[in-house]
């Protein structure tokens, strides 16, 4: 006989060989049925619903970086800048003649190769895809005696 309760009183039954708990008890003095609800509850979705639930949060736009207006065409002003001021810089690379000169990322390379080919600028690292370069160094003017 193994269908028989342990405690009359609402304990555990078992039902067969496996252990089952008894209905849940009501709550005395609340109506649980749905008689007491607020009007405003009642359009609530799944997603929203329950109690005291705060709405759902809604995914931020995320910080929107203003759009570069670089140049795409060497003018004057923006050539003999690259002459005047690029050579005196320690460091050169597409990045620092981009954002400096305000200029796109091919014609500051396109700048560096030919400042190089002046022997305005040197080569520190050249490969494909990170150009450093560096100011020449003043050549010494011999002295006459």
């Amino acid at each position: 006989s193994t269908q028989s309760t342990w405690d009359s009183g609402g304990g555990p039954v078992v039902l067969g060989k496996y252990l089952t708990m008894p209905p849940k008890a009501k709550p005395k003095g609340k109506d649980t049925k749905g008689k007491g609800k607020d009007q405003k509850g009642a359009g609530k979705g799944k997603k929203e619903g329950g109690g005291g639930k705060a709405k759902k949060k809604k995914w931020s736009k995320g910080k929107v970086r203003e759009k570069l207006n670089n140049a795409i065409l060497w003018d004057k002003a923006t050539r003999d800048k690259l002459y005047a001021e690029v050579p005196k810089y320690k460091v050169i690379t597409v990045a620092v003649v981009s954002d400096r000169l305000k200029v796109n990322g091919s014609l500051a390379r396109q700048g560096l190769r030919v400042l190089e080919k002046e022997g305005l600028i040197k080569a520190v690292c050249k490969s494909k895809s990170c150009l450093i370069y560096t100011r020449e160094a003043p050549k010494e003017v011999e002295a006459e005696n």
